[in-house]
């Protein structure tokens, strides 16, 4: 609980805030907390033409009854991302920052928050480097908060607890570059395969072959669906599907 406490005396000192809101549990817990602290905020999701299901991070934020806007960055048209190197994600993270700080500037927010948690610092991580270098307030790693920590208050609090959704680049192999019409048929995939009733999905994409990952209580099912799967991937162009032997965490 000494997390906790740290965390409601550290979110008392917020006047108004943006919180990158991004519809994960990190971001869903912080948006509830400054929710609680009756603190002025807003919940902005960048949408970089990278969100797997921006409809579901708008329903996340109408269950948990917190203003929430998207502001648009269009990644796929800048040459430094589309290229896929090893600095993507530090890129990424720094043209996100910069949308919420105008989305701030624009409405008379004092500050951005980031919804990182402990566990975020325990391997390097390009976008953190960002996040630090941008001099954005982190509030769940000031407070000393891991992401099991995490998981078991927002429980306890009856919130939404999300499966982790990872940007839609991590589909495409690192120096390979990102092409919108790839990311397009990739999403569809997902979304079409979700309707079969899967709690997540993420599809690698190997040239014209799809690795599906499931998470590890759906794998069973996704394997009596297996000729759905493979449909929903020959029709958004995709030659061939194969279920993951390494599942979704």
């Amino acid at each position: 609980m000494d997390s906790l406490r740290e965390l409601r005396a550290r979110l008392r000192d917020v006047d108004s805030a943006v919180l990158g809101f991004s519809g994960g549990l990190g971001s869903v817990f912080l948006a509830h907390m400054l929710k609680e602290a009756g603190r002025r905020f807003v919940a902005v999701t960048v949408d970089h033409g990278m969100l797997p299901d921006r409809d579901a991070i708008s329903e996340t934020a109408r269950r948990l009854g917190v203003e929430h806007r998207f502001v648009e960055v269009d990644l796929l048209g800048e040459k430094y991302f589309i290229e896929n190197t090893p600095e993507r994600c530090y890129l990424c993270k720094k043209a996100m920052i910069s949308a919420l700080r105008r989305f701030a500037a624009e409405e008379g927010y004092a500050t951005v928050l980031d919804a990182s948690d402990q566990d975020d610092l325990q391997d390097y991580r390009a976008a953190m480097v960002a996040v630090y270098e941008e001099g954005v307030e982190t509030p769940l790693i000031d407070a000393g908060l891991s992401r099991e920590e995490i998981g078991r208050y927002a429980r306890e609090m009856g919130l939404p607890v999300p499966r982790r959704e990872s940007c839609m680049a991590t589909r495409i192999p690192a120096e390979t570059w990102i092409r919108r019409e790839v990311i397009e048929r990739v999403r569809g995939f997902e979304r079409d395969v979700r309707r079969l009733g899967f709690s997540a999905v993420k599809a690698r994409v190997h040239d014209s072959l799809l690795r599906v990952q499931l998470p590890e209580e759906e794998l069973e099912m996704g394997v009596r669906h297996r000729e759905e799967i493979l449909e929903a991937a020959r029709r958004h162009g995709f030659a061939f599907a194969a279920i993951d032997t390494l599942p979704l965490p």
